[in-house]
């Protein structure tokens, strides 16, 4: 137990440490962005553990270089001021360059792949595509959805007006809205699936999750994200923000609720993943907790989901 609150603590103040370098100025949102790098790596290497437990082929390595990689293309794109399209060009190329580059390199005769080919009876063509393929599904989930993370630290350097609304100061919501909502989410769920339990929502991916924990989630935090909208509202910069590109009460609620729908969905995934590997946790570094990807892999669909939610108003504004 003692393990379990000391683990939650460290957890804690890592992330309270990481927003607070986020407010220096200028060097902040690179500070944040070297946090969630790091954070890229570990679960990617999290995630080729448990493609080992599945008997999934994959390269360690490549999945350990990709989101290195993808750290250092987000960084170029927003350090030379390149237009924003070039952003999804350069993360494109990364992706497939990497996918390339593990099929070439399982093509030599090292004494480890021949070794490999051996055991796992395959030709080096099909060995190849197979670790390629593996890898791959590592470069997506978990290192790729980082980028969502990344592209809303540095959403208020990107040339749009609804941006420029916010007086440099929309990231600070939307990663708020990313972080808040499955934490509001799987407590909800967690305490109403204890009290009510009843008919379980999926229980041949977790016997814990329930139905009613999962709607009322669902309902508290869309009341919760309700209230946070006119806690916004207090600081002017975010209530001239969101009154000049119509965001209002209504938009919060939505978000809280399928933001909470995509929380839940990640945590699903997860522990399908867990499930094939025949693992409790993805890692150990979190006594009581876990590793990486089981205290992220929420927020990981939460953010992409709010990046998405955002563009998606921005856009009919």
């Amino acid at each position: 137990m003692k393990k379990r609150v000391l683990s939650a603590l460290v957890m804690i103040a890592a992330v309270i440490g990481a927003f607070a370098f986020r407010l220096i100025p200028t060097y902040g949102v690179y500070v944040f962005d070297l946090f969630l790098g790091a954070l890229a790596i570990l679960c990617a290497l999290e995630m080729s553990k448990l493609l080992d437990g599945m008997y999934i082929l994959n390269s360690p390595m490549a999945i350990g270089v990709y989101p290195s990689l993808m750290f250092a293309g987000h960084m170029f794109t927003f350090l030379f001021k390149l237009d924003f399209y070039w952003w999804f060009v350069i993360q494109a190329i990364i992706l497939v360059f990497m996918f390339l580059a593990t099929y070439v390199s399982y093509l030599f005769d090292t004494r480890y792949l021949i070794r490999l080919r051996r055991e796992t009876k395959l030709s080096k063509n099909k060995l190849a595509i197979k670790t390629a393929l593996g890898s791959l599904i590592a470069f997506i989930y978990p290192a790729a959805l980082f980028l969502a993370f990344m592209m809303t630290d540095r959403v208020d350097e990107l040339s749009f007006g609804f941006v420029e609304n916010f007086s440099g100061n929309l990231g600070w919501l939307m990663l708020v809205c990313a972080v808040i909502i499955p934490v509001i989410s799987d407590t909800v769920a967690l305490l109403c699936g204890m009290f009510f339990k009843g008919t379980k929502l999926c229980p041949k991916v977790s016997k814990n999750k329930t139905v009613a924990g999962a709607a009322f989630a669902c309902m508290f935090t869309g009341v919760i994200m309700g209230a946070l909208y006119y806690l916004f509202n207090v600081f002017t910069v975010f209530k001239v923000g969101m009154a000049a590109t119509h965001i209002y009460m209504w938009h919060f609620i939505i978000l809280g609720v399928l933001g909470s729908i995509f929380s839940q969905l990640g945590d699903l995934i997860e522990s399908f993943l867990k499930r094939k590997a025949n693992v409790k946790d993805s890692g150990t570094i979190f006594p009581g907790h876990g590793g990486f990807l089981d205290r992220l892999d929420s927020h990981l669909f939460s953010a992409v989901f709010t990046l998405v939610y955002f563009a998606m108003i921005f856009i009919i504004y």
